[in-house]
């Protein structure tokens, strides 16, 4: 899933700078992907745009010369955007975060009237047609929800101002924030602190909001289907200091830790240590910790395992996940992993990660690492349920490429993976993690049959 800012100014009320703002708060988009970069700025009635391939900071870091203005839109991701359009409603500039299903279909129809494409014919290219066919900005907006089906953010650069809006299920984030003489909307904000931003609230699902000077301002609604949050916004997509709906997704991470730790204290089982996979499961692995403390403490078991990190994550290794192939991801992941340079002969470990996808990294990777140290049993912890079926709201994984659709069985998946168990949290569990009602939130790929109901 993209990542995008959005920034306006009021030059008047203003005391930051606009584009070190604009540069760092889209810079903390980086998690959300790394194909792709963009900045578009408005400035006297003119919009520019500029793309690279690549990481945002090393190509952006001296090529922000000519983008000064009072709004902007700021983009990391997997295709090239902002991609900049002159339609009736005048010129403007978009950036789109989600996944439209009905992408082929609407291809054709484009086609059959004669239109051509100059991006491939990609999302955001389809939403920025069916938007220029509104009579204004919102009526464009509300009429592109009527005929695409999947999830959606955006941000659109006009003349007037910066609309933001996410579809009416509002799957992911979109949040907005202040501060003296601006305002900002953004996927995840975790670099708010650091730059004098603060939380201003949530737009709702189905909301679209206008960012015009410091002000914002709700413009219309659209209609359609029920409150369906993606749980993945807590277990994996956003960054652990991330707030979303009031929510800490480091708290959220942790508690699904303290989850599996009771159950494995119910059963009796305390293993001798406790580790994250790095970065990905250190909340998972520190809530497990935590609960193993809290009932020592109150006087329920006599033993604790001891927190270690036996598995070290190499900094200047990029993210294995948004690669494009297998190979490419099983290389970066090889890459990025380093085993601890202690010994840990005869050892019952439990190792911690958000999710199991594909597990092919495991098998390959990660067991042979452990088995490599001495660990004598490995016993895998994943804060995720188990993903059943594939998301067809996103575009990280393709059907058929889950390993629990390879193998369903439990007994099984486990010893392929090279392990002496697997535990998931359900659903259920989840949701009570998160604090909200199952029903509003997305769980489709931890539900069996939910991509044919799709």
């Amino acid at each position: 899933m993209p990542g995008f800012f959005a920034l306006s100014i009021d030059s008047k009320e203003y005391k930051g700078q606009f584009l070190e703002d604009l540069f760092w708060l889209t810079f903390y988009q980086q998690h959300m992907g790394e194909s792709y970069a963009g900045l578009a700025t408005y400035n006297d009635g003119k919009i520019r745009i500029r793309t690279h391939r690549g990481l945002f900071r090393p190509n952006f870091s001296q090529d922000m010369g000519g983008l000064e203005g009072t709004m902007g839109v700021g983009y990391c991701g997997d295709n090239r955007e902002p991609i900049l359009v002159d339609s009736k409603l005048g010129e403007f500039a978009i950036c789109f975060s989600g996944n439209i299903i009905n992408h082929a279909e609407l291809v054709k129809v484009y086609k059959e009237r004669g239109h051509s494409f100059a991006w491939g014919g990609t999302d955001v290219e389809i939403i920025a047609k069916l938007i220029a066919e509104g009579d204004g900005f919102v009526d464009g907006i509300q009429k592109m929800n009527e005929k695409v089906k999947g999830s959606f953010s955006i941000a659109v650069l006009a003349h007037e101002g910066i609309y933001l809006a996410c579809d009416p299920s509002g799957r992911w984030p979109l949040i907005l924030g202040e501060k003296q003489g601006a305002t900002a909307g953004t996927i995840d904000p975790i670099g708010f602190d650091n730059w004098g931003f603060s939380y201003k609230r949530d737009i709702d699902p189905g909301e679209i909001v206008l960012l015009r000077g410091s002000n914002v301002e709700t413009k219309g609604k659209l209609e359609g289907s029920k409150s369906q949050i993606c749980t993945f916004v807590w277990v994996y997509t956003n960054y652990p200091n991330s707030v979303f709906k009031g929510i800490p997704v480091s708290a959220v991470r942790k508690k699904l830790g303290a989850v599996l730790a009771k159950r494995d204290i119910e059963k009796g089982f305390i293993p001798d240590i406790v580790a994250p996979v790095p970065d990905s499961g250190r909340f998972c692995a520190i809530g497990y910790h935590q609960e193993f403390c809290r009932q020592i403490n109150e006087g329920k078991i006599n033993k604790i395992p001891e927190y270690d990190e036996v598995v070290m994550k190499y900094p200047y290794a990029g993210r294995s996940y948004p690669r494009l192939s297998q190979d490419e991801r099983d290389l970066e992941a090889h890459i990025k992993q380093l085993r601890s340079g202690e010994k840990y002969d005869g050892k019952k470990l439990v190792i911690c990660d958000d999710s199991i996808r594909r597990g092919t990294q495991i098998e390959k990777n990660l067991v042979p690492k452990l088995r490599a140290l001495g660990i004598n049993e490995i016993h895998f912890r994943v804060s995720n349920p188990d993903s059943i079926t594939y998301c067809k709201w996103g575009k990280t994984i393709q059907k058929g490429e889950l390993i629990a659709t390879r193998i369903p069985s439990m007994t099984r998946r486990t010893e392929f993976l090279g392990l002496d168990s697997l535990e998931y949290p359900t659903v259920e569990e989840l949701a009570e993690a998160i604090g909200l009602p199952l029903e509003t939130l997305c769980v489709d790929c931890d539900l069996p049959g939910q991509q044919e109901l799709i």
